[in-house]
Parts: C-alpha cells; structure tokens; sequence
C-alpha cells in the first residue's frame, strides 16, 4: 500500500509539472517555458546573443527615439542602464508585466500587443547594453566623462535634481572637484552606498559610509532605533546603540521607520538622463 501511494504521489507530480508546462508554452511559446524555467531571481541574466540582434531591430522601430541607441536615455526617456525596475528584470520577468500595463511605442501600436518572445528578445538586447558597460566587456572601453555643461549640471543640481537640499558647493562639496578624478566623480554621486566595497582605480578616500538606521515602536513601548540589520515583509531587527541584536515580528500595531541616508541617490538613478550624469560632473568639476 505505502509502495502504491508513493507511486501515485510521484505520477501526480508528473502530471502537474507537464500541465505547467503545457500552460506555460500556450501563453507564450517554447521560448516563455525555457525562460521561467531558467530564470531564479539571484541568477544572472546570460545574454542569447542571436536573441539580443532580433531585439535590437524591435528597439530600433519602437524604443530608440526615446531610450537612445545605447539604452541610456535621452531627454524623452529614461536611462535603463541604471533602472532598479530593468536591474531586476531575468528574460523579461520585470519588462514583461511593466509593458503589459500600457507603454508609449513609436509606432503607435499598444506595448501590451509584443509576445513573450519579443518582450524576452529585448530584454536581451537591453541587458546586452548593460554588460557592454561592465569592465569585463570586450567592447569596454573608458570613455571622458567630463564632456557636460558646468551651468546645465549647476542648474539641475539647484532645480529639478534636488541635490542642494543635502549638499552645499561651500559645505560638504567644496574642492570635491580638486580631490576627485572625474570618473571618480561620476561614481561617487551615482553611487555613493557602494564606495569602498570593491577595489577600483577610481576608489578615492573620503567620509564613511553612513549605513541605514531603522526607528522601531513596539505598541505601549519606548522607540527603539538602531542600525538596520534585517527588514522583511515579517521581521524586523537591528543594533542599537549599545551594539545589541533586537528583533521583532512584524504587525499592524508595530510601527516601522527606515532612514536610508542614500534614498534620494536611489531614487534619482531612474530619472537621471546620460545628459544629466555628464552636466552634473562637469559641475561638480568646477568645485576646486
């Protein structure tokens, strides 16, 4: 009986999984079924080069005008280069649902109307963009960053960009521009969390690394604040002061409040342009 039952269980397993797979291949293809099968959300995107040339034609009618031939942005786009939403994206996970909720496209036609294929081809064309910028690419090649204008950086800086509400050219930026190489300068404001985690030409010494706090409020308890050490959907904990470890389940009587020092930064890399990264070095050139 235990030997028949196991079986059973094992042929029902089966089953389900040809069914999935059944479903999957009837939604979208082969193509859709190989990818949600390859896709773990820890793996790195392995780009399909002959996938990445058919989405580079679907690129050219529908996305270039606004994105840019490099998937840097332009004045009409954004630069998915640095987009958290595209940085997530594993053969159209994120890219796909973000099109099927409605997209501009060149040619008029609805985003929801490309096929998982399609969807799958650009993401490997537009991951390919993001890798040829790694230092690993073969095509890698450093280029001169400070070809922005100083004034169109100063402007942005003041105005749209919001940097002035934390940062001062005569306070904690003043002669950053002597001190920095401008590589060093692009790195720095694009990615100021990251300094200092991995060795580079470019790492220049400068203030620590300010890490994220959280302020948690147990109901009828005293604020409890300390260095973030782990915060879910069910658990939060930290360090406090004292360095002890605290923990807490989470609930809708528990009140949770996180200070990222870097949120803005985070929030600027899916608005900035290639244009506004090259203005903002140039200005912060000037400040020697």
């Amino acid at each position: 009986m235990g030997w028949s039952h196991k079986r059973s269980r094992k042929r029902r397993r089966r089953l389900t999984a040809a069914c999935f797979a059944a479903a999957l291949i009837a939604a979208g293809g082969a193509e859709a079924l190989r990818a949600q099968l390859r896709a773990g959300p820890t793996e790195q995107h392995k780009v399909d080069a002959e996938a990445a040339d058919r989405g580079r034609g679907i690129w050219a009618a529908e996305c270039i005008n606004c994105h840019g031939t490099y998937a840097r942005g332009s004045e009409r786009g954004a630069n998915l280069i640095h987009s958290q939403l595209f940085l997530r994206d594993r053969y159209g996970s994120t890219l796909g649902p973000f099109l099927k909720k409605g997209h501009p496209r060149q040619s008029g036609s609805a985003s929801a109307d490309l096929t998982q294929m399609q969807v799958e081809e650009l993401s490997h064309f537009i991951h390919q963009r993001v890798f040829d910028t790694l230092r690993g690419s073969p095509i890698f090649e450093m280029q001169n960053v400070l070809t922005g204008d100083a004034a169109a950086g100063e402007a942005y800086f003041n105005g749209a960009g919001g940097c002035n509400q934390c940062h001062s050219p005569s306070g904690d930026l003043a002669g950053i521009g002597g001190r920095l190489s401008p590589p060093a300068l692009q790195l720095r404001f694009l990615f100021p969390q990251a300094r200092g985690r991995r060795r580079s030409r470019f790492r220049q010494p400068g203030p620590a690394i300010r890490p994220t706090t959280v302020t948690v409020t147990p109901p009828g308890e005293p604020a409890v604040t300390g260095v973030l050490a782990h915060l879910d959907d069910f658990n939060v904990s930290l360090r406090d002061e004292s360095g002890e470890y605290r923990s807490w389940k989470r609930g809708p009587q528990l009140k949770v409040e996180k200070h990222d020092p870097y949120a803005a930064h985070i929030d600027l890399l899916d608005k900035y342009t290639d244009k506004n990264m090259h203005d903002i070095v140039a200005y912060l050139e000037t400040l020697q």
